[in-house]
């Protein structure tokens, strides 16, 4: 099957009533809503300056993944569709039919013409920002189609390009708008740790489902020293926990540079849309440490905790007393006596 980039004509397929009855901006914030309704709620917070352009990164991000993660695509066509997103991007309006392993991504990349029509709309210095996150990622994407999470220095690779760059762009989307100027933002080391600290919480959290679907994502150093394969982790929960809780140990790792980082912004709004995810990641380890359930299934906050996130969080010193909080807790059962020390950095 050959699969090419699509230049915009007006289309002859079916559509569905919902894209073809919206404008190319509503169709972004309806598309943001399917593909992420999480993110749809957090990107809220933003100034109104910046919604459009950090809404249009994300889509943009969330296309080259649908294309990753399209395994009908033959891996050689997919390393040139992926390599070549970002100057695509930045040319003719294009679509990709028949993309994506859901109706909400088949959707969106049927209709990508409208996100290129809204990322062209955008300042330069947005767009510059954009296509090169995009174009970094898709490098890092074609590295790892073929090589394997093995060390915890292979994990930070991988989650740097999954979720670093994402930090990275952030950041430079952030300092684009005038509203932070902070040398330590221009500085991509701690906006890095930033994503690597969310990648790695989704990365644990999502065993269970990544394993029913063969990806493996948790690095090889943490677990076959203990067992032979993966999935022997859920017939031997004991050894399970060890590794779920190193891992964990690891992530926490990031936090005093997450913290510094959030002492950078002087944007209360830009502050908040950094803060939640934080406080939401820092909580989900604190229901994932020790627990179980995390080898068999997903595990989620509870939704009171989020709404008091999103509801009360307006500053650091309440974000750092949330983030101690959880460690804290943490704390409690671990031998290690790791977190105490992360404790001690804050």
């Amino acid at each position: 099957m050959k699969k090419e980039f699509s230049q915009y004509k007006p289309s002859t397929e079916r559509l569905t009533d919902l894209s073809t009855s919206l404008d190319d901006r509503e169709f972004c914030y309806e598309a943001l809503k399917k593909v992420s309704r999480s993110f749809a709620v957090v990107i809220q917070q933003l100034p109104e300056q910046l919604q459009d352009p950090v809404c249009l990164f994300y889509l943009v991000l969330r296309g080259l993944d649908t294309v990753e993660d399209d395994m009908s695509i033959p891996q050689n066509i997919k390393e040139d569709l992926l390599i070549n997103f970002a100057d695509k991007l930045k040319g003719s309006p294009f679509t990709l039919s028949d993309t994506g392993d859901t109706e909400d991504y088949r959707d969106l990349m049927l209709h990508f013409d409208k996100v290129c029509n809204e990322f062209h709309k955008l300042d330069k210095a947005y767009q510059d920002v954009i296509a090169d996150i995009t174009y970094r990622m898709a490098v890092g994407m074609n590295k790892y189609a073929t090589q394997e999470v093995n060390s915890y220095t292979d994990w930070d690779d991988y989650c740097h390009y999954v979720a670093g760059l994402v930090g990275i762009g952030l950041s430079d989307l952030f300092i684009a708008s005038g509203l932070e100027d902070s040398e330590q933002l221009k500085d991509n080391h701690l906006a890095n740790e930033m994503g690597l600290f969310l990648q790695k919480t989704n990365i644990i959290r999502d065993f269970a489902e990544d394993l029913e679907q063969e990806r493996v994502f948790w690095p090889s150093a943490a677990w076959n020293k203990r067992v032979e394969k993966l999935s022997d982790l859920q017939k031997n929960p004991e050894k399970g926990l060890e590794v779920l809780n190193e891992l964990i140990i690891n992530a926490l790792q990031h936090i005093p540079n997450c913290l510094k980082y959030l002492t950078e912004l002087k944007d209360v709004q830009i502050f908040r849309f950094c803060a939640i995810p934080q406080l939401m990641a820092i909580a989900t380890l604190g229901e994932l440490f020790s627990n179980e359930d995390v080898l068999y299934e997903n595990v989620k906050i509870r939704k009171g905790k989020t709404a008091k996130y999103f509801m009360s969080i307006k500053n650091f010193d309440q974000t750092k007393r949330e983030f101690i909080e959880v460690l804290k807790q943490i704390n409690k059962a671990d031998k290690t006596q790791s977190v105490t020390k992360i404790i001690e950095q804050l």
